[in-house]
Parts: structure tokens; sequence; C-alpha cells
């Protein structure tokens, strides 16, 4: 930290690892984008982001999120296909990767640790100053069948020990700082809920703006429910293919169910589950599709639905009722921290609450008026810019307990 005599102000040196930023956005990626656009505006925050190979002022080319370049769908697809092929070459390719980015990481860093090191993705690199780390959830340990086994090993490994040295750590939900300090002890006082938020670009839009863009995906406004999210154990879509199997046909046929996300782990059982609702035209597994057109896909839904066992947070069930889509969510972990009073939630085995959730929201426009409002109301509570307020809060804290 140093003190600018001409603004006034104590600086402090911020160094963020921004390389999930270079691969194609999940969670993770979007926290990092919309956190750090917030807190490149602030005057005391000297920001850096380590990219793996160098290391930039603010965020990657500019200091707003519009202007880093994401990856697109063939991009995302590519990358993919290379890292499944590497590992066929290389036996462990995440711990040869990981060597070098430490080795790149302490030269770009410096020996002096004169900066807060913020590691936004669970796992710091080695570092000998002041450290915050961010966890999104311990799903891992919790649930460790929903997860590939090198990530549950590593997490398992490497976990423990960083929460241990970390001079604070970032949840963000009421219900992972929970977990965290169950399984980890971690004292209070070294421990800060930030909750996450729906960004500006997700808001209701007119049917007539989202015709032709949706149209190029074979959608129509309103004429569609909605699922968000990477296509893993987790987010629980065998139990939503079930509900929207027992929909009343003249629905199904109306109203395909759509689902937009990457293709993840332990997908056999899901792709078989859902392969004759794809060849009748009810279900459409989109993939990853750019960031452009999340929004507009979000904007278009009649209803959205998240029937996930376990989130950290759940930032698309908030995306969806910042958009002015009325949601139906199960009633685990940190979503009713999320949802509140603005979503239906049910238990996520409930397939009959589910498939009854949504025939009403379809056949009674009333109801489903009145959950749109609600969402808005729920969405609202959240903002990035009090994310961004409360994590250089955080780095105040830090900076006057190491200082």
């Amino acid at each position: 930290m140093r003190f600018s005599a001409q603004r006034g102000i104590q600086l402090m040196n911020v160094l963020v690892n921004g390389t999930p930023l270079l691969a194609p956005l999940t969670g993770v990626g979007q926290y990092i984008r919309h956190l750090f656009s917030e807190i490149s505006t602030f005057e005391e925050v000297n920001l850096s982001l380590y990219y793996g190979l160098r290391c930039e002022k603010g965020l990657k080319q500019a200091g707003t999120a519009e202007a880093i370049q994401l990856p697109t769908a063939d991009t995302a697809r590519g990358m993919r296909m290379a890292y499944q092929l590497l590992k066929k070459v290389v036996p462990r390719p995440r711990e040869l990767r990981r060597f070098a980015e430490k080795l790149s990481f302490t030269y770009h860093a410096g020996k002096d640790g004169g900066a807060i090191y913020h590691e936004p993705n669970f796992f710091p690199l080695p570092y000998k100053g002041p450290t915050v780390v961010t966890v999104h959830d311990l799903s891992c340990f919790d649930h460790p069948e929903t997860h590939p086994r090198e990530r549950v090993d590593i997490t398992l490994r490497e976990l423990p020990p960083a929460m241990a040295r970390a001079d604070h750590v970032i949840v963000v939900s009421h219900a992972t700082a929970n977990a965290v300090q169950q399984r980890f002890g971690v004292e209070s006082e070294r421990l800060s809920v930030t909750h996450l938020a729906a960004d500006q670009r997700f808001h209701p839009r007119p049917k007539e703006t989202l015709a032709g863009p949706l149209a190029e995906l074979g959608l129509q406004p309103g004429r569609y429910l909605l699922c968000v999210g990477t296509l893993e154990p987790r987010k629980n879509l065998g139990t939503l293919f079930q509900a929207y199997a027992q929909l009343p046909a003249a629905i199904r046929k109306h109203y395909p169910l759509v689902v937009v996300g990457m293709s993840g782990w332990h997908t056999d059982a899901l792709e078989k589950q859902a392969a004759a609702m794809v060849a009748r035209g009810e279900l459409r597994l989109l993939g990853y599709q750019p960031d452009a057109v999340i929004p507009l896909v979000y904007a278009g839904a009649a209803a959205f639905v998240y029937p996930s066992i376990y989130e950290g947070f759940g930032l698309p069930p908030l995306e969806a009722m910042a958009s002015g889509v009325p949601v139906i969510t199960s009633n685990r972990t940190s979503l009713p921290e999320v949802v509140g009073h603005g979503g239906l939630m049910v238990d996520p085995m409930d397939v009959d609450a589910f498939c009854n959730h949504l025939t009403e929201l379809i056949e009674d426009e009333h109801t489903a008026a009145i959950w749109r409002t609600r969402g808005l109301e729920q969405a609202a509570r959240f903002s990035w810019a009090r994310c961004a307020q409360e994590t250089v809060d955080v780095y105040r804290q830090v900076a006057a307990t190491r200082g």
C-alpha cells in the first residue's frame, strides 16, 4: 500500500489471478469479469491481473466487462477438444499446467509480496504477501460423486491448506460461509460474505426485439422453457427431464425445453434419457452460447427452471429473475438465500412439484405475471457495485492488519 499526495488517498496494489477469463466463461469467469470491472473504478485500488504468461494493468484489454474478448462457441468447443487430446498424451495435464503457473506467477508477482493477492478461484498460487481467497462452494466435499475424481482429489488436497494460510476468505453466500466454518474452522473475523448479482444486460425485453435473434436458434419469444448451466450431475437435469416429460402433450408441443450450457462430465446416462425428447423436438440442447446471446435467451423464456441439488450461490436463477422471467428452483443450500420470495422453490427430487408449477406458469398468465414482478423485485436487491464495495472493504481490512 502507498500514499498518493496528489489525490490524498491510500493506494492499495491488488493482484488478481485472471486466467479463468481466458477460457469459456462459467461461474468463476463471470465473477471475475463483473467484480473487477467494478473494482477498477475505485481510485484507491491499483489493480493488476495475471494472465498466465503476463500481468496487465486492469482487466484484459480495458477496464470494462464489455471490452473483454470472450471465447466464441467454436472456440470453446475447440478448447475442450484440445484439452481432451492433451489428456491422452500427457497423463496429468492439470498438474503440469499448475506447475508452470506457479513458476510464471512467482516471476510476475515479484518476491517482495507488496500487493494484496486475490485468488478468485479457490486455490491460491504461492505468494509471500497478503492473500485473499474466494471460495464459491464446497461441493467437492459435500457431493464428491457429482465431480470428476481428479477434481475431487485436487480439492481435498489443496483447499484445506489454502484456507489455513489465507489472510481472508471471501464466500458468495451465507450457506457457503456456514459450510466453510464447519469444515475448516475459519474464524468469523477472517471470513466475509459478498453476494453476487445479475449484470445490467439481464433485463426484460420487448418480444419484437427478440424475435430475430431467437429465430436464429429456432426459438420464439415466450414459447419455450429454459434451464442454463453446465451439463453435470449437480445440476440435476434428470429430474427436470422427468418433470417435463409429464407435462401435458399440448404444452410439450408448443413449449420446448431449452438447455444452454457446456457438456460437462458424467453425462452418459443423461444423454440417453434425453435422446427420445431430442428426437421429438421437445428438448433442445443448445450447448455453449456466445455471451451476447445469453441475455436474449433468458428474456425470451416463458419460465426458467433450475433443479440443482447444490449451489454456492446460484447466478442463473438471479439472472432469470432480473430478465423478468418466472423462476422455479430447488430449495437447497444457497438458493433460498438468492431467490427469496422472488421464485417458486421445491425439493430438487420432487418431479411432480416441478411439473405442476411449470404447468401453472404456462396455463395461468396471472400467476406468471405475479412471479415475474416478484422476481424483478428480488433481483434488484443484489448489485455488483455492492459486491465490489464489500470486496474492497476486505482489502482494507487485510492491508490494515498486515500494515
